[in-house]
């Protein structure tokens, strides 16, 4: 069959009653401008138009308009265009409905969006109900977003309250830990001062101890180099002793330091000591004074009264235990000019070599490994 597209203006013919749209090849009413039925049902086809497509014998083509009647004759079928009397009644009669539409859904207090909504399925296409649903399942209603506004602020404000508080205990922290380092170390100075004077050693050798400190044998010792000289020595003093280059400004003070080092390894395994006091104590110890051990007791005991006048019960926690040998490590500092080897002073403190790091290291030093040494060396503390 052969299809020709006739698109002229011609008066006839016009549509009656087809609101829903052309059937698909039924028979149609044609009526002339007087109205008079010019129908001829045997031979009167039309072909179905839907969204601007036309279709025909399985084929399809694009129009500009789906107000057309076919008019099947013979081996042709020729569109015409709808009168524009039909296409104006049909706009008019499609916004009186949408107006009407809209008057309801204002009365019943819809919202923009409810309205759309109800146009679209009274009126609408497929697509256009489709893409409201869409939006709805999309929708965000707006005390949600108040909602999540709220939980959003409270959040926040909750994470600055924990953010201040982790400030405040990071200070109190830091605080803590600097009066706990006070307390564990001898007196030291913070900030930007040479090495030398960082710690005051007086803090460790008081003047009143240099005083008291007796270096005879230690003098010897340096001039003859015989071991039998420091009997009763620790062998970690002998061993410093036999390694120290003297000069003469300094060799009496460090002698001091090293006979003093000796007195606080007297001390190393001394945990306990009961009903005793100072004189009792330095005779079992065998130091020749006992004023040198009287400080010794106050730095790393605690004294609880014992059965009699003047005698004591001194016990040494962990906490003392760490300041004894913070305090050694000190003093080794003092006496090897801020930088030494530490593995002979974990050997004979008993101590494991990476436990001791981490004394030298509360004590302010780095320690980096040398060939077979481990040299802690004094630095800054910061302010």
């Amino acid at each position: 069959m052969e299809v020709s597209l006739n698109f002229t203006e011609e008066p006839n013919p016009v549509v009656i009653g087809c609101p829903q749209g052309f059937p698909n090849y039924s028979n149609i009413q044609i009526l002339t401008k007087n109205g008079e039925d010019v129908s001829e049902p045997q031979t009167r086809k039309v072909i179905k138009l839907s969204n601007d497509q036309m279709t025909w014998i399985g084929r399809q083509n694009h129009t500009q308009s789906n107000n057309f009647i076919g008019i099947h004759q013979g081996n042709t079928i020729s569109l015409h265009p709808v009168l524009i009397q039909a296409t104006l009644q049909q706009q008019i009669h499609k916004q009186n409905k949408q107006q009407q539409s809209r008057n309801s859904a204002l009365e019943d207090g819809l919202t923009y969006f409810e309205q759309r909504k109800m146009v679209a399925e009274e009126m609408g296409t497929n697509k256009s109900r489709r893409k409201m649903r869409q939006m709805e399942t999309n929708k965000v209603e707006e005390e949600n977003i108040v909602q999540a506004e709220s939980i959003k602020e409270k959040f926040n404000q909750k994470q600055q309250e924990i953010q201040e508080q982790l400030e405040v205990e990071k200070e109190i922290h830091q605080m803590e830990e600097a009066a706990i380092k006070e307390e564990l170390l001898p007196e030291f100075v913070k900030g930007n001062v040479p090495v030398f004077q960082i710690y005051n050693v007086r803090s460790i050798v008081s003047e009143e101890d240099m005083e008291l400190l007796d270096t005879s044998k230690l003098q010897v010792f340096v001039s003859t180099k015989k071991e039998d000289t420091l009997h009763h020595y620790h062998p970690q003093v002998i061993q410093i002793a036999s390694g120290l280059i003297f000069d003469n400004k300094t060799k009496l003070t460090i002698l001091k330091y090293l006979e003093y080092l000796n007195i606080l390894f007297k001390f190393q395994f001394k945990q306990v000591f009961t009903n005793k006091n100072a004189q009792n104590i330095a005779h079992e110890l065998g130091i020749y004074n006992h004023k040198l051990v009287t400080p010794i007791l106050e730095k790393f005991y605690q004294a609880t009264p014992g059965q009699g006048e003047n005698i004591f019960n001194f016990s040494r926690s962990n906490f003392l235990k760490d300041k004894y040998i913070c305090y050694i490590i000190v003093l080794h500092l003092f006496i090897h000019k801020f930088q030494f080897d530490i593995i002979p002073l974990a050997k004979h403190l008993k101590l494991d070599i990476k436990k001791l790091i981490m004394y030298c290291k509360e004590c302010g030093c780095t320690v980096t490994k040398n060939n077979e040494k481990q040299i802690a060396k004094l630095k800054q503390f910061k302010q």
